[in-house]
């Protein structure tokens, strides 16, 4: 079913696959589709986006934005047992986050010279909140809290329309129980654009973050590049790595694996283990689950070909491919794994044991499900607190201060050729 390789035996061709996997063309759709749409949105704001929200998804809009009567609406169809179970982890995510909460720094140096660090909230955030094959409530929560813990003062959710030209109820519930009353009824380039650029219904944001489809990725891109916003990372396919030694039950193993194959036909989904024979037997439990027609059958059957297990001949060999591959998530289903923890890097967000499948982080245990995917774990972190922050530093100076500095600043700004100002402007404070 899924293919199954030793990590010494696989070529350099297919190790580049695996390390350098995000590899998305998007100057095609770019040029032809996404500039166009956000050009047109910039020109004429929501009119634009209305007309390509019935082009895209065949919805007519009356209005770009959700209303107070549709929100509260939506929080009164929604179940409240299952309103219930959001807060719950609403709790979680919120106590976890605000750990995440940044002081302001200052010292003072014996020459006099007072440095120090500021931390201040960006003053408006979108949340995009993906729709299509699934909805995704709870990527309200993980966008929205961390956001709202750092301080942003305009928060607006951007997500796409069912067939009815509605908003999904529970995700507006959940938005009336954080407050959150901006919410673009429109997906796609045009919906990020709106939030973007802004207009009469909407306040522009300078942040927009939350995984989407590569119209989505494409679009925040384009606008990053332009200096109009700034975005989380470019959002990939949602991929596991999992190691495991002998030990765990390969029934659980195999469930882990496909509950991230069953997002989509392009997530990714792996096995490291030091045991072949784990990896026959969650193969057999694998195909018996695709062979039943289960769940999102046809969605699993072909994400899975995606998918590899690679046999190692230890724990720390595992953990090498990881460090080299970058999982979005990755599960450690070993005994005493903290015992291993300083040696795990690049990882979006890990799961340690054999009881934190990737389900219960992208749902209720705090940690946030907006994580950097494709690789991209290597150099980047996932959404949190300080995501929705600026970092600014400052400096003040004496007089005794800045002539301790007068050389040096002379010396460096000579050698790179900005002698006359550069220096000059240190110089012009001691002539008499």
């Amino acid at each position: 079913m899924v293919p199954v390789k030793r990590y010494k035996d696989l070529t350099p061709a297919e190790l580049d696959k695996l390390f350098n996997r995000f590899g998305e063309d998007f100057s095609s759709i770019m040029i032809n589709t996404v500039v166009p749409i956000v050009n047109d949105v910039k020109e004429n704001r929501d009119d634009a986006v209305k007309k390509y929200t019935h082009k895209f998804d065949g919805v007519k809009l009356s209005s770009v934005t959700a209303t107070e009567k549709e929100i509260a609406q939506g929080h009164k169809n929604t179940p409240k047992h299952v309103l219930a179970a959001f807060m719950e982890a609403r709790q979680n995510i919120e106590e976890f986050h605000r750990r995440q909460l940044r002081e302001n720094s200052i010292y003072t140096r014996p020459d006099g010279t007072i440095l120090g660090t500021t931390y201040q909230a960006i003053e408006s955030a979108g949340i995009y909140v993906p729709g299509g094959k699934a909805s995704y409530p709870s990527s309200v929560l993980m966008g929205v809290i961390p956001a709202q813990i750092a301080g942003v003062k305009n928060i607006t959710v951007i997500t796409p329309p069912n067939k009815d030209g509605k908003i999904p109820d529970v995700i507006l519930a959940i938005c009336k129980e954080l407050g959150v009353t901006s919410i673009i009824k429109s997906g796609g380039a045009q919906g990020i654009a709106l939030a973007a650029y802004g207009s009469d219904s909407v306040k522009k944001s300078e942040i927009i973050v939350g995984p989407g489809n590569i119209f989505v990725t494409a679009a925040k891109t384009y606008l990053f590049s332009m200096g109009i916003i700034q975005i989380d990372s470019m959002a990939g396919p949602s991929e596991v790595l999992i190691i495991s030694d002998d030990k765990s039950d390969p029934k659980w193993v195999a469930w882990d694996f496909l509950s991230q194959a069953e997002h989509e036909e392009r997530a990714l989904a792996v096995l490291v283990t030091t045991s072949k024979k784990l990896a026959s037997d969650v193969n057999k439990h694998i195909k018996e689950d695709i062979d039943s027609g289960r769940g999102r059958h046809e969605i699993k059957k072909t994400s899975v070909k995606n998918g590899i297990i690679i046999l190692v001949d230890s724990i720390e060999e595992a953990i090498d491919f990881s460090n080299k591959y970058g999982p979005e998530h990755m599960e450690f289903m070993v005994d005493n794994p903290l015992e291993y923890i300083d040696s795990i890097r690049n990882v979006g967000s890990l799961f340690l044991g054999r009881y934190a499948p990737v389900a219960v982080g992208d749902y209720y245990s705090g940690t946030n499900h907006i994580l950097p995917t494709g690789g991209a774990a290597r150099f980047s972190c996932g959404t949190s607190v300080e995501t929705f922050m600026r970092r600014t530093t400052f400096q003040l100076l004496n007089k005794e201060s800045l002539k301790k500095a007068q050389g040096p600043v002379n010396l460096m700004s000579e050698y790179e050729g900005f002698d006359d100002k550069h220096g000059g402007s240190v110089n012009v404070r001691f002539e008499k």
